[in-house]
């Protein structure tokens, strides 16, 4: 006995790619506002404090990228 199976691959519709760019727009912007909130309350805190967390001033923009992002910040 034989099968017969047709696979058919849709292509997404003009509106699922619209709200799919949505969605990536929407996480990147999600992705910015905890970039920026991390680094606000990173630089809120005394040298000691971020002594404490083993970072530094200097350090603040890269670290805050790397915890957001998952990588280092080029630059």
């Amino acid at each position: 006995m034989s099968y017969a199976s047709h696979a058919q691959t849709s292509r997404p519709t003009a509106f699922q790619s619209v709200l799919s760019v949505l969605g990536d727009v929407k996480s990147r912007l999600a992705q910015r506002r905890s970039y920026r909130q991390t680094v606000n309350a990173l630089s809120q805190l005394s040298e000691h404090e971020l002594a404490d967390l083993g970072l530094s001033r200097y350090s603040i923009h890269s670290d805050a990228w790397q915890a957001v992002y998952g990588t280092r910040q080029n630059g």
